[in-house]
C-alpha cells in the first residue's frame, strides 16, 4: 500500500514538472526573479524602429490557466503594420501568480 502511494506521488511529480516546464520557454531565457520580473529584450533585431508599434500578449495564472495570442501576426494586426523592421519581447512575472509574455513589433 505504501509503495503504491510513493509510486503515485513520484509519477504525479514528474508529470507536473514536465507540464510546468513548458510554460516558461522563451526564445532567450534571461534570469527571472521568483517574486518579480519585468524584462524586455530583442526578439528579432533589425534596423530602425519605424513609425508604428503593435503589441500582442499571452497570459498565465499560477501556471494552471493560460490564454492569449502573443504572435507576431497578431501584433502586426494590432498596430496596423504591413512591414516589420524590428521586434522585441517583454516578460512580466508577479510572484509566480501572474505571468505575461508580450511581443512588440515596430514597422510601417
Amino acid at each position: 500500500m505504501r509503495s503504491g502511494f510513493r509510486l503515485a506521488a513520484c509519477v504525479f511529480s514528474l508529470v507536473a514538472a514536465t507540464l510546468v516546464s513548458g510554460c516558461v520557454i522563451a526564445p532567450v531565457m534571461p534570469p527571472r526573479g521568483l517574486i518579480y520580473t519585468d524584462q524586455k529584450a530583442p526578439l528579432f533585431p533589425g534596423g530602425e524602429d519605424g513609425s508604428k508599434v503593435g503589441k500582442s500578449s499571452a497570459h498565465s495564472v499560477l501556471f494552471l490557466v493560460g490564454w492569449g495570442d502573443s504572435g507576431m501576426k497578431k501584433a502586426m494586426e494590432n498596430g496596423g503594420i504591413q512591414e516589420i523592421r524590428h521586434s522585441d519581447y517583454r516578460v512580466e512575472n508577479y510572484f509566480l501568480f501572474y505571468q505575461r509574455y508580450t511581443t512588440i513589433v515596430y514597422g510601417e
